[in-house]
This record gives C-alpha cells, structure tokens and sequence, in this order.
C-alpha cells in the first residue's frame, strides 16, 4: 500500500460507491486509496481471499468505508452476484467502476497455448463486459456514471513474447471506445488509462537486472511510475472534473511511447 503519500482533500467523489477489481494489491489498491481520500466509498474485488482480507483490513483500520467482495470477474454470474451485494451492503447504486483486473503470461509465439490465452481474455476482456453489464443499470438508476478501465503501452508499442497480452490490451481500447458512445446518453462515460512500466512487485519481477537496466535508459524521465501516479489519473477520469472526457485514452507512461516512436 502506499500509505506514505499524501493525498489532496478534495472530495471530489464524496459518498459515492466505487467499484475498483484487482484491488488487492499494486494500482488497483492505489486506486482504491485514492478514491477513499477522495471520499469514497470502495467495493474491492479480487479473486484472492488470501490477498483480499487483510487489504481491506487495513482499509478499514485506517478509517475507509471499504469492503471486500471475492469474484473471479471472468465469470459473468459470479460478477452479477457481486455487484447486487454492494449495492446492498451500501445501500446506494455504483457509480464508479475501475475495471483494473488483469491475468497475463508473456511467451513467445511458439510457446502459447489456447489455456494461456484463453484465461488472458477471460479476464482482461470479457470480465470488462460482465462487469459493465452489471454496473450500468445501477448507474442508470443514479443517474450518472464513470467506468476506467486499464489498458497498456503493450496496444500502442511493441514488445517481444507480448502476442496475446497486446491483444488483449488492445482490445480494451476497442471495448472503451464502443461503450462510449453507447452509454452517453446515459450519463455514463466510458475512458481508458494506458499505464507504463509502474514499479509494482509484480512487474518488476518480470524482468532481470539486464533487462530493467535496458528499459530504463529508454524512459525519458529516468524512471518508472509509481501506482499513485495512476491512481491520480483514475480519480480524474471518476470526478466530475473529466465531465467532458468520453471515450478517451490517457497515456500515462512519462514519456515512453513518444520516445520509442
């Protein structure tokens, strides 16, 4: 957890119930910090008790309206069951949803198989469905809405043994851009954030001295991101403050695709 940085106070999402999967660890649980100093109001999801249980324990400890919720969001009844109990234990419909769960393996081409590639889509694309179908009538019925999902620089630059994590992050774009323009007449408004290399335990341990030596020259601010940094961008997209914004992709990755094209 990132307890050390010092959030703003602005409220801007006070007394609304927030959504945020893959909250157990890294961004996800940034995102969830964030939008609790925010003021809101946080459903975590993850497929994990082991992780789930003492992350929200900690939440709460501190203070947060928190509460956790274990789904495998690549199984549609399983997230319609989920969504049900946190607009019963709130008592108030969704209004912010992060779809930021991801499951990926990077091989190369040779290498995949239909397993690996199917749990990718699974749960990087067709949970970001479920989930959608489940939070847009709750959003409906509040009125409004703001749904962020989690994309990658892998749909923008290539990268070695990225085959089906780069397809599968390019369909999130796709997916984004269309429940855009579905939803906006509701008063729901659908963008992406395509995240860099940030410095979580799990993705630094993809890569070896070697290799994380290489990947920082090529960053222009020398560098790689932090989760608050994301999450910054994630309580933006879910205020109102981004009440223009519909159907964007915000790149945050200090610079690396500019660089790299």
């Amino acid at each position: 957890m990132n307890s050390n940085h010092e959030y703003p106070v602005a409220q801007r999402l006070a007394g609304t119930v927030c959504v945020v999967t893959g909250a157990a660890r890294g961004i996800g649980m940034a995102i969830a910090e964030r939008f609790a100093a925010e003021g809101g109001r946080i459903a975590c999801f993850d497929v994990s008790d082991r992780r789930l249980e003492p992350a929200v324990a900690e939440l709460v400890a501190r203070g947060i309206d928190a509460r956790g919720y274990t789904a495998d969001v690549s199984r549609r009844d399983a997230v319609a069951k989920a969504f049900e109990a946190v607009e019963r234990d709130f008592g108030a419909p969704v209004g912010v949803l992060v779809n930021n769960a991801v499951w990926a393996r990077f091989q190369p081409l040779a290498e995949v198989d239909e397993e690996c590639v199917g749990r990718m889509f699974d749960v990087g694309l067709k949970a970001l469905i479920w989930t959608m179908q489940a939070a847009v009538p709750q959003m409906k019925r509040r009125g409004s809405g703001a749904i962020i999902n989690l994309s990658s620089t892998s749909a923008l630059q290539a990268m070695p043994n990225a085959i089906g994590y780069a397809a599968m992050k390019a369909g999130v774009l796709g997916i984004t851009r269309a429940a855009a323009v579905e939803l906006s007449p509701h008063r729901i408004r659908v963008n992406t954030i395509i995240p860099g290399m940030i410095g979580t335990p799990a993705s630094i341990a993809q890569f070896d001295d070697a290799t994380m030596s290489a990947r920082l020259s090529t960053m222009p601010m020398g560098r790689f991101g932090e989760p608050h940094e994301i999450a910054a961008v994630a309580a933006f997209l879910a205020s109102d403050d981004s009440r223009y914004v519909q159907g964007a992709a915000l790149v945050a990755d200090g610079g690396w695709t500019v660089a790299t094209h």
